[in-house]
């Protein structure tokens, strides 16, 4: 056809969005000779899917078990639009003189969408579309994805404010009794963090088992909850380790106490708000390793909440230094360049002011840079879809704020 280029570009340079936020772009086309189309069209959705195979046995004609392998799906769109940037529907052509052609557009997206989110085994994925609409011949396609953030506010969330201590003790068997107990106590200021943040982790160890214990490890999990429900409902749950720390040993007759710091790094928010198929919650989990055969090593876990609003009354941002990339600038942000983080608010007070810069409760508050997941990037073609769509075989990896802090004291 002689198409030399066809994409679509996002005003926002990193095509973050929230939800009610008006995304606005722009289709590029570029022809090197005159060429007749019915019009261009662009295509907007938002949805989820989880998918993942699965093992099962059943009962043949013969009456024996067999082993079978399928796939469990499920699916739930929150929105699906379509319109043409030029032409109609109607069918009528137009002619393109050779050139670069650029066709604006904006679409404002519904309320109460969830976070952006991908893995092996589902997803929450925003795309745009566009098609060239050609006369009797295959249209042609290009396709991006965006992300959107649904906020949680921290200084709105029950408990995430609050300390956080816990203890677990354990005995081990010997040949004639159990020994004297391992206890191992950990406290954090807060249950609540944003991307940016560290975790610092209070540990003290009291071993009086007589058994050493070789490493006591800090791991802040990822646990995620997947729902399928065609043919049949299913449900699969993952955990992954997102940062760990370890200091040891800890001889048998032993008391130590420490601080590590456990990094977070760019994540979805907890619980992936509006999303009927992923659930998301994050742990931290204190294991302490021993050796032998008859030994198990103590395990204990407590929840930690991820959010995209910071608490007002912990580990305030540091200023911005001279000459610190925050990929934007206030007065950007003001204008709509990025998407505006809400200012903290008192938990009773509702978080509906988006204006975080000269806020009283952060005066220093910078814009966060957008920064693509820790966990990958998946390709952005669908399984029904054709793989001469252009950007069809690209990875995308969603983009969440992350905020530059002090480190802990």
């Amino acid at each position: 056809m002689g198409l030399k280029e066809f994409k679509i570009h996002f005003d926002s340079p990193y095509a973050t969005y929230y939800p009610d936020q008006t995304v606005t772009g722009k289709v590029i086309l570029t022809i090197d000779s005159t060429k007749k189309i019915r019009g261009i069209k662009l295509s907007v959705k938002g949805e989820a899917d989880t998918y993942w195979s699965t093992d099962r046995q059943e009962l043949n004609n013969e009456g024996r078990y067999i082993n079978e392998t399928d796939v469990v799906t499920a699916h739930e769109e929150y929105f699906k639009a379509e319109f043409y940037l030029l032409g109609s529907s109607s069918g009528e052509e137009i002619e393109l003189p050779a050139g670069t052609h650029t066709y604006p557009f904006n679409y404002v997206l519904t309320p109460n969408l969830p976070s952006s989110f991908e893995s092996d085994f589902g997803r929450v994925r925003y795309t745009a579309k566009a098609s060239l609409d050609r006369p009797w011949k295959f249209d042609q396609e290009t396709k991006v994805a965006f992300t959107v953030v649904s906020h949680l506010d921290l200084n709105q969330q029950p408990n995430a404010a609050g300390p956080v201590m816990f203890e677990k003790s354990k005995t081990f068997c010997c040949l004639c009794c159990g020994s004297p107990p391992l206890a191992v106590n950990i406290s954090l200021p807060v249950r609540g963090y944003v991307p940016g943040q560290t975790i610092p982790v209070k540990v003290n160890v009291e071993n009086q088992s007589g058994i050493t214990v070789e490493t006591v490890k800090l791991i802040l999990q990822k646990i995620v909850t997947y729902t399928a429900t065609t043919p049949r409902s299913e449900t699969k749950v993952t955990e992954d380790t997102i940062s760990e720390v370890s200091k040891g040993p800890v001889g048998g007759n032993e008391t130590t106490s420490y601080e590590q710091n456990l990094e977070v790094p760019p994540l979805p928010p907890s619980n992936l708000k509006n999303c009927g198929l992923i659930d998301l919650e994050y742990k931290l989990k204190v294991e302490a390793c021993v050796t032998g055969f008859y030994h198990r090593n103590l395990t204990e876990s407590t929840t930690i909440y991820i959010g995209t609003v910071p608490l007002s009354n912990y580990q305030l941002p540091q200023p911005p230094a001279r000459g610190t990339d925050y990929h934007t600038k206030p007065a950007e942000a003001a204008q709509g360049m990025y998407p505006s983080i809400p200012s903290p608010s008192a938990p009773e007070e509702p978080t509906d002011n988006f204006n975080p810069q000269g806020s009283s409760l952060y005066p220093n508050l910078a814009p966060p840079s957008y920064e693509e997941s820790m966990f990958g990037a998946r390709t952005l073609r669908d399984r029904e879809e054709s793989e001469h769509v252009i950007g069809g075989g690209d990875k995308f990896a969603p983009r969440y704020p992350v905020y530059n802090f002090k480190p802990s004291e």
